[in-house]
C-alpha cells in the first residue's frame, strides 16, 4: 500500500481548486414555472412573462402509429396549444392613461405557491406604478378535468382612485399539426355560446375544442384584434363569431371597469378548457359548476386547501411538500389505460423538444413509487403500481424469452410499451422488472394494501418475477442487456452490475409480497433466488480491491469500468454500508468522478457529454448510500440547496463547472422521488435477510496496479487483471487507505463554503 506522505500529494491535485469550488453556489438557471393536473400541463416563462405552453396532455405520445414490423413505432406528438397567453390593464387617473400588456412590464418575482401547483407572478402597472398586479395560473386538483384557470388581481397601492379595466388575450394555434409538437394556426374558428357565457376555439384539424370561460363579469369579447385595441385606447369590438375558417384567430376578453379607492383590489379569472370532442358544452358547464359563486380568491384558498388535505393526510414535512407537489403532477390521472403511469420530467424543459423526458419510464416510475410510498402518499404509489401490472404484455419475447409484463424501456400514453431504437436497435433493458418489484415492496414496507395487489399476483409471479429468475444466466447472474444507461442493443449490451443489483432486491421483495400473500412457497422460491444473485453479483463483479464495476465486460478489460449506478448495492441492501465494497465503491466513484466544481457526480466513466455532465440523481443515491455522514449530508443539502434556488425543481444534469440547470427539467422519479427518498430514509434492510459476503481482502501490496479504472495513467485506482463475462476479476482499485478519501473530498468542499460565506 502507498504511504499517506505519497498519496497526499496525488489526491490534493486530484482535487477541483479552491476558487474553483468557490466560484458555484446555488444559483437559478431554470426561468420557468409549471402546473398540472395529471390531464395537461401549462408552463409560464419568467422571461418572456407569459404563458407559453399548454400540452393536451401530460406525456409526450399518446400512442404508436401501427404497425410497425421491427417494433421501433414511431409516434405523433402530444400538442402544445398554446402560442401564448396572458392578461392586460387599463388604468386611468385622471388624464393619466396606462394600456399595457403584462409581458411588456417587468417582474417583481415569480414562484411557485409553497407545496402546491399554483404559479404566481407579481408586478407592478398603471399610472406612476400605483397598480400592483397579481397573476396566478393553476391546474386544478379540485376538478378532475384538463383545465387551466387564469386568475388576474389589481390592487391600488397608490394615494389616489384609479379606475381599472383588467384584459385577457387567449393565442392558442389549433390548426394542422402533421403529428408534430406545435399546431399551425391555420383554419381556426371562434364561436360564442350565449347559453354557457363561453367563447369556443377550434378547426377543422383541431380533434377538440378550446372554451374560455370568464368567472368574473366581462364587458366585452372579441375573435379579433384584442392585442391592438388596449394599446391604442380602444375597446373591444364584441364580435364573438368568425365568418368561417380564418388563419392565426387570437380572442380577447375586456373585463368590467371598475374603479378602486387606495387599497382596494378587484379579479379577472378565465379558466381554460379542453375537450377532445366537438361537444365542449358539458365541459364548460363542469367548470361552471365547480367555480358556483365562488370569488377567484376563494377557488384559489380552495385549491391550497385540497393541497393542505392531501399533504396532510400524508404526513409530510413542510420542507419536502413542494417535491411530492411535483411527484403528484407526474402522474397522469386521464381516464383509461394510461391513469397512474408516471412521466420522468415534466414539460416543456429548457425548451428542446428531443430532450423534454414526459415519458414514462419504468426506471424513474419507480423511483417516484417508492417515494410516493415513503412519503405516505400510497394510493398514488398503488395507482403506478397497477397502470403497469394492467398494461398490454410486451412485444419483445424474443429477447426476453418468454411473456412478460412490465416494459423493457418505457410506456405511450396509452400504456403501451416503447422501446426506443437508433442505429443500434432497441433498448432492451431488464432492470424494469427488479425495479418494479422492488417499489412494490417500497409500498408493502410503507403500509401499502396488500389485497390491492392479490389479484395482479398471477400476473406478477408468472411475468414478472418468473421472467426475471429466468434471465439469470450460468454465471449466476442477469444476462447481458442496455440497462440504467441505454445502451441499446445489437452487440452493444452487457452484464451490468445495476440490473443484476435491481434483479436481487427485486426477487427479495418478490418473496416479501408473497409471504404477506400467503404463499410459502413462492417466498422461499423467491428469497432463495435473490439471495443467490445477491451473493453472485458482489462475488463477480467487484474488482481486487471490492470496488463494484459498471458490468463484468468493462471489468474485464482493466479500465474504465467505474458507474455511479453501483452505489445501489448499498441502498438496496446488498452489501453492508459500512462494509469493504461500500468503502470501496464510494472511494473510487468520489476520486474518478466528481466534477471539476468539486459538488456533485458524473454517471460513469465512459467520457461523453451526457455520461460528463453532472447528475442529480446519482448525486442523491450517493448521499442515501452516505446517510448518517456529514459527505451523505453535504451531497443532499447541494441538490436541494439548487432546488430551491429554481422553484424546488431538480434538473437532470448540472453543468460540471457552472452547474447550470441542463437536460430535461423538472425531473420528477429521478429527481423529486430521488430527493426525497434521500431525505426520509437511508439505506434498505439486508436484502433477502443478509447482506452478500464480502470477497476476501487482496494481498498486502505496495503498488495500487499499472491501469487505471477511468481509464487514466496507473494511480490510486489502478488494476491490472483478467476476468471474462461471467467471472470476477483480480483487477486492482482502490487500497485499504481510500476509505478516508470521501472524507477529503468534503472537507475541500466545506473549505470551499467558507471561503464563500
Amino acid at each position: 500500500m502507498r504511504s499517506l506522505s505519497v498519496l497526499l500529494p496525488v489526491l490534493l491535485a486530484a482535487l477541483p481548486s479552491a476558487g474553483a469550488s468557490a466560484a458555484v453556489s446555488p444559483h437559478r438557471s431554470f426561468h420557468r414555472l409549471v402546473t398540472g393536473n395529471g390531464h395537461l400541463v401549462a408552463s409560464y416563462d419568467r422571461l418572456s412573462r407569459r404563458v407559453d405552453t399548454l400540452l393536451e396532455h401530460p406525456y409526450r405520445f399518446a400512442a404508436p402509429r401501427l404497425p410497425d414490423a421491427d417494433l421501433c413505432f414511431g409516434a405523433d406528438e402530444t400538442r402544445d396549444l398554446a402560442f401564448d397567453l396572458f392578461f392586460g390593464v387599463r388604468a386611468r387617473d385622471g388624464a393619466a392613461v396606462t394600456n399595457e400588456w403584462l409581458p411588456a412590464r417587468a417582474l417583481d418575482g415569480a414562484r411557485l405557491e409553497p407545496g402546491t401547483n399554483v404559479v404566481v407572478a407579481a408586478q407592478h402597472a398603471g399610472p406612476g406604478r400605483a397598480l400592483e398586479v397579481e397573476t396566478r395560473l393553476v391546474a386544478p386538483y379540485t376538478l378532475d378535468a384538463p383545465v387551466v384557470l387564469f386568475t388576474l388581481t389589481l390592487r391600488n397601492v397608490g394615494s389616489r382612485p384609479l379606475t381599472v379595466s383588467p384584459w385577457f388575450l387567449s393565442n392558442l394555434h389549433l390548426g394542422p399539426a402533421d403529428g408534430k409538437r406545435e399546431p399551425s394556426s391555420a383554419g381556426e374558428e371562434v364561436a360564442w355560446d350565449w347559453a354557457q357565457g363561453a367563447l369556443y376555439e377550434y378547426s377543422a384539424g383541431s380533434r377538440g375544442t378550446a372554451a374560455l370561460v370568464p368567472l368574473t363579469p366581462l364587458q366585452r369579447a372579441s375573435v379579433s384584434g384584442a392585442y391592438e385595441a388596449l394599446l391604442l385606447g380602444g375597446e373591444l369590438d364584441d364580435v364573438r363569431a368568425t365568418a368561417g375558417p380564418s388563419a392565426d384567430v387570437v380572442p380577447g376578453l375586456q373585463g368590467a371597469e371598475v374603479t378602486l379607492a387606495p387599497g382596494q383590489e378587484t379579479d379577472m379569472a378565465v379558466a381554460l378548457s379542453w375537450s377532445l370532442d366537438e361537444d365542449a358544452a358539458p365541459r364548460v358547464e363542469a367548470v361552471k359548476a365547480w367555480a358556483g359563486q365562488l370569488t377567484p380568491a376563494q377557488i384559489l384558498s380552495r385549491e391550497r386547501d385540497a393541497w393542505e388535505a392531501w399533504h396532510a393526510a400524508a404526513g409530510t414535512p413542510p420542507g419536502l411538500r413542494p417535491h411530492t407537489a411535483l411527484l403528484r403532477q407526474g402522474q397522469v390521472r386521464e381516464p383509461g389505460p394510461g391513469f397512474g403511469q408516471v412521466m420522468a420530467s415534466l414539460p416543456p424543459g429548457l425548451g428542446n423538444v428531443e430532450a423534454t423526458w414526459n415519458i414514462s419510464w419504468v426506471r424513474d416510475m419507480a423511483y417516484a413509487t417508492a417515494a410516493f410510498a415513503r412519503s405516505g402518499h400510497l394510493e398514488e404509489a398503488r395507482d403506478a403500481l397497477l397502470f403497469q401490472l394492467h398494461a398490454p404484455r410486451g412485444l419483445h419475447e424474443d429477447k426476453v424469452g418468454r411473456p412478460y409484463r412490465i416494459s423493457l424501456t418505457r410506456y405511450f400514453g396509452n400504456g403501451a410499451e416503447e422501446s426506443d431504437c437508433n442505429a443500434d436497435g432497441p433498448n432492451v433493458e431488464f432492470d424494469g422488472f427488479g425495479l418494479f418489484l422492488w417499489s412494490a415492496g417500497e409500498y408493502l414496507r410503507a403500509g401499502g394494501d396488500v389485497e390491492a395487489l392479490r389479484g395482479a399476483w398471477p400476473v406478477i409471479e408468472q411475468e414478472v418475477a418468473d421472467v426475471l429468475t429466468s434471465l439469470v444466466d450460468a454465471s449466476g447472474t442477469v444476462r447481458a442487456d442496455s440497462s440504467i444507461w441505454e445502451v441499446h442493443w445489437n452487440g452493444k449490451q452487457k452484464k451490468f452490475t445495476y440490473t443484476s443489483l435491481a434483479a436481487a432486491r427485486g426477487l427479495c421483495d418478490a418473496a416479501l409480497l408473497a409471504g404477506r400473500l400467503g404463499m410459502p412457497a413462492a417466498e422461499a422460491r423467491y428469497r432463495a433466488a435473490g439471495a443467490a444473485l445477491r451473493d453472485a453479483v458482489v462475488a463477480r463483479h467487484t474488482d481486487g480491491r471490492g470496488a463494484l464495476a459498471q458490468s463484468v465486460e468493462d471489468l474485464a478489460r482493466g479500465h474504465g469500468y467505474l458507474d455511479a449506478a453501483a452505489v445501489e448495492a448499498i441502498n438496496w441492501g446488498i452489501v453492508s454500508p459500512s462494509g469493504r465494497v461500500a468503502r470501496q465503491t464510494v472511494a473510487a466513484l468520489r476520486e474518478n468522478l466528481t466534477v471539476a466544481h468539486g459538488q456533485g457526480l458524473r454517471r460513469n466513466d465512459d467520457g461523453d457529454w451526457y455520461d460528463s455532465q453532472e447528475w442529480t440523481f446519482v448525486d442523491l443515491r450517493l448521499a442515501q448510500a452516505l446517510a448518517g455522514t456529514p459527505e451523505g449530508a453535504a451531497l443532499r443539502e447541494w441538490v436541494s440547496a439548487q432546488a430551491d434556488a429554481n422553484d424546488g425543481y431538480v434538473a437532470e444534469l448540472q453543468d460540471p463547472v457552472t452547474a447550470d440547470a441542463r437536460g430535461s427539467v423538472p425531473m420528477v422519479g429521478f429527481g423529486a422521488g430521488a430527493l426525497v427518498l434521500a431525505t426520509l430514509q437511508g439505506p434498505n434492510a439486508p436484502a433477502c435477510g443478509a447482506y452478500a459476503p464480502e470477497p476476501p481482502d487482496p494481498a498486502p501490496s505496495d503498488d495500487a496496479g499499472t491501469v487505471s479504472p477511468d481509464g487514466g495513467e496507473a494511480g490510486l485506482d489502478g488494476g491490472a487483471g483478467s476476468g471474462g463475462a461471467g467471472g470476477g476479476c483480480g483487477c486492482g482499485a482502490s487500497g485499504a487507505g481510500a476509505a478516508w478519501l470521501p472524507g477529503l473530498f468534503m472537507a475541500a468542499a466545506v473549505l470551499g463554503r467558507r471561503r464563500r460565506a
